[in-house]
């Protein structure tokens, strides 16, 4: 008996044009011919048109509700809020609103009043023969100091001025042993020298660099001082603080450059005080 002759088995094919070939799809993907090619481009163009956004916004305000009620709600509690922050805004920038004008500027000129009754050498004994120039022309800051306070024109006395200050105000004896030791600490000087020279650049020879600076340690001699007074204290001490302060500054410009005192007017007196008050209290 004959063996049966095995089949030979095609290889398969191993190649994507081998593969269509054995399968007779030579041609394939075929091309299709619509029978209405008007139909197709009619389709094409529809399709086109809905997914349009036009077409789509039209179709959402057709057909999603929409909450008109809560939106008129929304935007008027909006402008509610913006009026109330615009008023809050202008209060906080209102200085009059903050200040006392008649006790800043009244005491400013009782004190003028007060220097101009008394003889100079009887006020802060600064001598008239110190070889410096007593304008503020002839002035000029040395420049900012990390380590120490620059020293006030003149030689001037930053612990007299102080005592000066508050032996004219009405404060009871016991009340004045307490506040003198507060007003000639190292902080309260400080504070004294900073903003008599940020007040002179910020009026007469503006320098930002050295402005700015000077702002820095103001505000951290502020904070120091304001930590060393007892809680009990805080508020009185304050309350009578910034004024002193005003009234020192405006002597030591007074004493320092008595050839410039033309130029210590109202105005001088009145932006002084408002802006030391705005500043301390």
């Amino acid at each position: 008996m004959q063996k049966a002759k095995l089949q030979q088995i095609p290889e398969p094919p191993k190649t994507i044009e081998e593969f269509l070939k054995s399968q007779n799809w030579e041609n394939w993907p075929k091309e299709h011919h619509l029978r209405d090619n008007d139909a197709w481009v009619e389709t094409q163009q529809k399709l086109g048109e809905d997914s349009s956004f036009t077409s789509i916004y039209s179709y959402l305000c057709d057909n999603v509700p929409r909450l008109f009620e809560e939106v008129i709600i929304m935007e008027s509690r909006l402008k509610d809020c913006s009026v109330l922050l615009h008023d809050h805004a202008s209060n906080i920038f209102d200085c009059n609103s903050m200040i006392s004008k008649t006790s800043s500027y009244g005491n400013l000129e009782k004190h003028m009043a007060f220097l101009q009754k008394h003889p100079r050498q009887k006020k802060i004994m600064l001598s008239d023969e110190m070889e410096t120039e007593k304008n503020i022309e002839g002035c000029n800051f040395s420049g900012f100091k990390v380590s120490e306070p620059t020293q006030l024109p003149r030689h001037l006395d930053a612990k007299q001025i102080y005592l000066f200050i508050l032996k004219t105000q009405s404060f009871e004896k016991k009340m004045f042993k307490v506040w003198r030791t507060y007003f000639l600490s190292e902080a309260s000087i400080a504070l004294l020298h900073d903003f008599f020279w940020w007040w002179f650049l910020n009026k007469f020879k503006p320098d930002k660099k050295d402005q700015d600076c000077l702002f820095d340690r103001i505000a951290e001699s502020y904070v120091m001082l304001f930590l060393t007074i007892p809680l009990n204290q805080k508020d009185t001490f304050f309350q009578v603080y910034p004024d002193c302060m005003a009234q020192a500054v405006y002597a030591a410009f007074q004493e320092a450059f008595p050839e410039s005192c033309n130029l210590f007017n109202d105005e001088f007196k009145e932006d002084l005080g408002n802006t030391i008050f705005l500043w301390l209290s």
